[in-house]
């Protein structure tokens, strides 16, 4: 949903920036990695019950995470292995940030929300996964609301205001399988559908 409205949006406002960047002679792949070792240290920081520190790194991998596509447009370097090699690394970095989650909860002992976090992780790695299957079958599966930047988001607040996590752990674990049902069921339909045309 965010990134529909969003889409490359902010390219023009990160243009100086993306310059900067190639003058620094950092490519795309390498600000993605960059995103990735910031996403891992949030991770550990949420392990540890370090919220603050959690949410501060979480927007600044935030920023990496726009900047390289930024870069790769404004900079002329897109390539399909970088776009290739992003999708994977954002993977590892929204299932770092739930283990994370779920490192802590355990330590606390806190069962309820470490089944919350094992059902947001599920929902987390099928909802790219449900897409790429589909869309081998039909031409787009891009359906459902709780995409990458939403679950990034809520993560976020949930850290920032960490009373407010136990409802983000619930939002995550409910909405994260409902985009996968809702992917699941809209490829059926596109399927039948052009099954009845043939």
């Amino acid at each position: 949903m965010l990134k529909a409205l969003i889409g490359d949006g902010l390219d023009p406002f990160l243009q100086g920036t993306s310059k900067l960047a190639q003058r620094l002679g950092l490519r795309p792949n390498t600000l993605t990695f960059i995103g990735l070792g910031l996403n891992l240290l949030a991770a550990w920081a949420l392990a540890v019950g370090e919220w603050l520190q959690g949410c501060s790194l979480i927007v600044l991998a935030g920023f990496f995470d726009i900047l390289d596509g930024a870069v790769a447009r404004n900079c002329r370097q897109t390539s399909a292995f970088g776009s290739f090699l992003d999708s994977v690394l954002d993977r590892y970095s929204d299932l770092s940030l739930l283990v994370g989650l779920m490192i802590f909860y355990s330590r606390e002992r806190l069962i309820v929300y470490q089944v919350l976090v094992g059902a947001a992780l599920m929902g987390t790695a099928l909802i790219p996964y449900t897409r790429a299957r589909a869309e081998t079958l039909i031409p787009k599966c891009n359906v459902g609301f709780m995409e990458r930047p939403e679950r990034v988001l809520l993560i976020f607040l949930g850290a920032a205001i960490q009373s407010v996590m136990p409802v983000v752990l619930w939002i995550l674990a409910v909405f994260t399988n409902v985009t996968v049902i809702q992917r699941v069921h809209y490829t059926w339909r596109q399927m039948r559908e052009r099954e009845k045309t043939q």
